[in-house]
């Protein structure tokens, strides 16, 4: 028996700390936790994920005694095979250690022991229980009865709006900070304290929630919750509880907008704004590093003029020059001062969290007036209260997943403010695309102000805040499928920052994807049959009184409904399978992507079924149209059903058009392929048939520019060897009068000349596929020898996850015989966890691939040194880019330096951009492609250095050079 006071000595400071924290957890708990007397929460360490094929190698439990004080059970298991190099990454535990530990028989035995006729507790409780009862059927071992709890499901439930459910994230809500993540016993620990904290939520819960989610809970059949339920209901019914203290900064809530509408007039006066970006700025009040930019300045004064004369600008501001306040400031005065609004559109989540929650914020401490700001996102992130609420109240019509899936709604619904689903980690984790069809907001399905909730409404909350806003802060994906005039409304003034990426967006926005989801979601949105009749169009005739008058109609339309999701998998299966027989995609990593056109062999074969799947198509829209004409007058409700069934209808007019089009491919201004899945895909996963457009610069003049009064696209790579030409053609700014249009360039404020050593490794052999194992193990010696001899902060950045894995599972021993932290992309945990990670060592080394080559932002001695394994050429055959170089070709033009080399340059200057974020910091950038000199496209690279590379013919040398650079160390 362990209390407070007395424990064995053999367990770590964490027990400690844990008994310390849980007796005040549960002095204030007069019940049994969830109603048991005797609970065990417990935890296993694993060599993977799979319970037949990996191994037990840790397990940990505490017991709570009815007297507030805990037994504990802790013991190492020795595996049937050594321990991979990432679990003991993970969790410390490594083979040395396991040596002399029972094996699973004996481990388990003691185990079940331990735990008696106990109740479990465990996070994410499946896994666990999962792998205990493979290893007793494996053992010949009687059966666990135990009563499970399992706390990452209660946790979904009561905080659906969690930054993660993960162990440390839920405990961590009560205060408690998880020590010793991945240890057993530790993690016991926490999933006792959050078992805690989420029983005292429960008890203190107000009845209106409480019934609801009860209710839920037994529309989706879940029986062990709903004892937990049935406990919780008792004790409230005895004492009223107080809810438990937590840590909001574990909570989401997305906050939407900020600031007040002006009051009173300003002057858009060029003096006074050029105030704020001379030596005496206001905004050395709010920065503390802030310094006079010229660079700066000078792009402020250009975006004043050319929102006064109504311009088009194009710039290119280099790292450091500050361009986000050179451009809000001015955009702010403008707005106030016209009655306009700006729309600020970013390519980044990172950038566009900057200027809603960092600058903007920031600028109303000094500006001299009032401004009011909104960060927008599309409608379909916001949930529609009307269609929630129909499911909410009778959730019979869905299937028990989807029941899962409203109960992690409702309790978020009840508190969120904004109705970004983005708030509700449960249920985007829980992947219920097909329910959020059902439940998001909707062009084709609002019924504006004829909705009982149009006054709750979160589309028009944020519609109406938009109009009164003087920023209003999107992505680009929103500004271009907005265009027809949305949620974003009239506006005339538009700053596209991060614009290098905008070519790319434009053509998903403007193309088209056939896939067979989107026609499931879609036809199940209207009618599903299993397992009771669901949908838009079931809803409606569940509600018309006289039925029978509408019934020959009904059944046509499901009939059709039923018959176009059949063949619709026939002929998503037959694409797949086709396409499986001639390009073989399965034994292909990463899938296949292949143009076509009507001579296309694998076209020839599924040209019938898509003219067939068109029929259906038809079918199901026509009987849809005499379905809802039929309807005459009725209540309020029917008629809201009908018109909400007529978006429906819309909505798979518009599959059909893209149907239409994908199966005639013979618009020369557009490019078509067909998509495999990939080896990372479902195994039900299916191929798609997509397309976009070719012209997307004069898309964009036409569709965006020219309704615009005056638009800044600005970027830190908008050159390509100093000159905007590429970017002039493929945005569309050579189809705007010539007297509208201009591009400016401001360079760094950064002294690269000593703040930076530029070298090329000519003596790397090409990285060719017939020289790439030489490569590799050249690279891989290379990255050792710097990690080893300077300790640097190192980002690798790699054109292939193939090469990243090869050089990171040849370096991973290396590291960790040496206590050296190495991070791989997708081998070490999330994008924003290796990223916290590597920021906090600074002598880490990540590998990275196509995300780290923009966006991230690691300054000082947390990146020093910089690789560049191979410049960045697309991936040979990638429909898209074929097609660009092929109508550049017939053109007569030459594709590869036209299109091929800029792309290439511009992703080649992203990476680079990663190394110097300020005027204090030193590094390396180690190019060891040889083929950034003597090729002739070569100087395109070199000329867009920012200072003179330093050619090396050996190893030493180059450290020599990194010796040189960091001598003053």
């Amino acid at each position: 028996m362990v209390s407070i006071f007395q424990f064995s000595a053999k367990k770590s400071s964490c027990l400690l700390w844990f008994c310390h924290y849980a007796i005040m957890q549960i002095e204030d708990i007069m019940e049994k936790l969830f109603g048991y007397e005797d609970i065990v929460a417990f935890d296993l360490e694993t060599t993977g994920l799979d319970p037949y094929s990996n191994s037990i190698i840790e397990i940990g439990a505490i017991r709570l005694l009815p007297d507030g004080e805990f037994e504990h059970f802790s013991t190492l298991v020795k595996p049937q095979k050594p321990v991979p190099f990432y679990v003991m990454q993970l969790t410390g535990i490594d083979n040395e250690m396991l040596v002399d530990a029972p094996d699973i028989n004996s481990a388990l035995a003691q185990f079940i022991e331990f735990i008696g006729n106990a109740t479990l507790i465990a996070h994410n409780a499946q896994f666990d229980m999962d792998f205990i009862g493979a290893k007793i059927a494996e053992n010949d071992m009687n059966i666990l009865q135990n009563p499970v709890i399992d706390t990452l499901s209660l946790s979904r439930i009561l905080f659906p709006n969690l930054i993660n459910h993960r162990l440390e994230s839920v405990a961590g809500l009560f205060g408690y900070k998880l020590r010793d993540a991945h240890r057993a016993l530790d993690d016991a620990g926490a999933t006792l304290i959050s078992a805690i904290g989420l029983w005292k939520t429960l008890l203190a819960m107000d009845d209106k929630n409480f019934d609801m989610l009860e209710y839920l809970i037994g529309s989706a059949n879940m029986t062990d919750l709903l004892e937990i339920w049935g406990s919780a209901r008792m004790a409230r019914v005895l004492t009223a509880y107080e809810p438990p203290a937590v840590e909001e900064k574990f909570l989401l809530d997305l906050t939407n907008e900020f600031g007040e509408v002006p009051s009173g007039t300003v002057q858009f006066q060029p003096d006074e704004i050029m105030g704020y970006f001379d030596e005496n700025s206001p905004l050395g009040r709010v920065l503390d590093n802030f310094k006079f930019r010229i660079q700066q300045r000078d792009m402020a004064e250009r975006i004043i003029s050319a929102l006064a004369n109504g311009e088009l600008v194009m710039i290119e501001a280099g790292t450091g020059v500050g361009k986000s306040f050179a451009y809000l400031i001015p955009s702010l005065y403008w707005a106030i001062a016209n009655g306009e609004k700006v729309v600020i559109s970013t390519y980044t989540k990172a950038l566009q969290e900057q200027l809603f929650f960092s600058d903007l914020p920031m600028l109303s401490e000094v500006l001299p007036f009032d401004f009011r700001a909104i960060l927008l996102k599309g409608k379909g992130n916001y949930i529609c209260l009307r269609r929630a609420r129909r499911y909410l109240d009778d959730p019979s019509v869905l299937s028990y997943n989807e029941r899962t899936g409203m109960i992690y709604i409702a309790r978020w619904l009840a508190g969120t403010h904004s109705g970004d689903i983005s708030e509700n980690s449960a249920f985007i984790n829980s992947k219920q695309f097909y329910l959020w069809e059902k439940i998001r907001s909707d062009g084709h399905t609002c019924i504006g102000k004829k909705c009982p909730y149009y006054q709750e409404c979160f589309v028009y909350s944020i519609r109406s805040k938009v109009k009164d806003a003087q920023v209003v802060v999107v992505n680009h994906a929103l500004l271009l499928s907005d265009l027809a005039g949305g949620i974003l409304g009239d506006y005339n003034y538009l700053v596209v920052d991060e614009a290098h990426n905008l070519e790319r967006v434009a053509a998903d926005a403007f193309g088209g994807e056939i896939a067979r989801w989107r026609v499931y979601s879609v036809l199940d949105s209207i009618f599903s049959e299993m397992p009771n009749p669901t949908g838009t169009l079931a809803f409606l005739y569940s509600k018309i009184p006289n039925r029978n008058h509408y019934k020959e109609y009904y059944k046509e339309a499901t009939n059709s409904i039923i018959a176009a999701r059949g063949f619709a998998n026939t002929f998503f299966t037959e694409l797949t399978e086709t396409m499986e027989k001639v390009y073989h995609w399965r034994e292909q990593k990463y899938g296949v992507r292949n143009r076509y056109d009507s001579g296309n062999p694998v076209f020839q074969q599924i040209e019938t079924f898509g003219t067939e799947m068109i029929r259906c198509l038809s079918r199901v829209r026509d009987s849809l149209k005499e379905f809802y004409d039929a309807i005459g007058e009725e209540d309020e409700e029917i008629i809201r059903l009908s018109e909400e069934l007529r978006g429906e209808a819309d909505k798979v007019e518009e599959i059909l058009e893209d149907f239409l089009f994908a199966i005639n491919p013979g618009d020369s201004n557009f490019v078509y392929w067909m998509e495999s899945p990939t080896s990372n895909d479902s195994e039900n996963a299916t191929a798609k048939l997509c397309f976009a457009p070719l012209n997307i610069g004069e898309i964009l003049n036409k569709s965006l520019y020219e309704h615009l009064g005056a638009a800044i696209l600005t970027s830190a790579t908008m050159t390509v060897a100093g000159n905007f030409n590429y970017f002039i053609d493929s945005l569309g700014f050579n189809f705007a009068p010539q007297e509208r249009i201009d591009a400016v360039l401001y360079g760094s404020p950064y002294d690269y000349d000593s703040q930076l050593k530029i070298v090329v490794g000519k003596f790397m052999p090409y990285p060719s596929r017939k020289y790439e194992k030489v490569f590799i193990q050249k690279l891989s010696q290379i990255v050792w020898e710097i990690s080893q001899r300077f300790r640097l902060g190192t980002l690798v950045l790699f054109t292939s996850h193939s090469m990243l894995r090869d050089v990171y599972f040849d370096l991973h021993p290396k590291f960790k015989g040496e206590g050296l932290r190495l991070l791989g992309q997708n081998l070490s945990g999330s994008h924003q966890a290796i990223k916290r990670q590597f920021i906090d060592d600074v002598e880490s080394v990540l590998l990275g691939t196509e995300s780290f080559w923009q966006g991230i932002n690691v300054p000082g001695k947390s990146l020093e040194a910089l690789f560049l394994v191979k410049l960045p050429f697309g991936v040979p055959g990638e429909p898209y880019t074929d097609a660009k170089q092929e109508q550049i070709r017939i053109k007569g033009g030459n594709p590869f330096m036209e299109y091929v080399v800029p792309q290439s340059v511009i992703r080649f200057r992203q990476g680079i951009g990663r190394l110097i974020r300020s005027e204090t910091d030193r590094g390396v950038l180690i190019i060891l492609d040889p083929r950034i000199s003597g090729k002739n496209y070569s100087e395109e690279f070199l000329k867009s250095l920012p200072t003179k590379p330093i050619m090396v013919n050996s190893e030493e040398e180059l450290f020599d050079i990194i010796s040189e650079q960091f001598a003053s160390r």
